[in-house]
């Protein structure tokens, strides 16, 4: 990734030099970002499965990954990781801006549908009215 700068040169013709400079991660954007991320279930699946995974390991002493990865692929995290919210199921309440949007909508829908063939020709049934001034 990519970021162009643009630089104002110091002669008199106010020309401007673009120069490409490749774009660096910095310390702080990344701690912004990863405090953004969602990593409240890994975080909490990592804390019950590296220890099992450790005692595993040291009882039966593992040390081959694909016992490590079958013992992983054999358990389960239910009740380990929290419940998901329930869905809010909310119902339409209807009011004078969302009438008049449904509205006009549907009367566009209806007049740009009917305009080939123009049925609409030669009638008083607008769309809208423009005033004349």
């Amino acid at each position: 990734m990519t970021t162009t700068s643009t630089v104002a040169s110091s002669t008199s013709t106010s020309a401007r030099t673009t120069t490409t400079v490749p774009w660096r991660p910095t310390a702080r954007w990344v701690a912004d970002w990863r405090e953004k991320l969602p990593l409240q279930t890994i975080m909490r699946m990592l804390q019950v499965l590296v220890p099992q995974v450790e005692k595993i390991c040291i009882e039966k002493s593992l040390k081959d990954e694909p016992q490590i990865l079958k013992f992983l692929q054999n358990g389960t995290l239910v009740g380990l990781l929290p419940v998901p919210h329930p869905i809010l199921i909310r119902k339409y309440q209807s009011n004078v801006g969302t009438t008049v949007w449904f509205r006009t909508y549907i009367w566009g829908v209806v007049y740009l549908r009917n305009s080939d063939p123009p049925i609409w020709f030669d009638t008083n049934v607008h769309l809208f009215e423009v005033q004349r001034s």
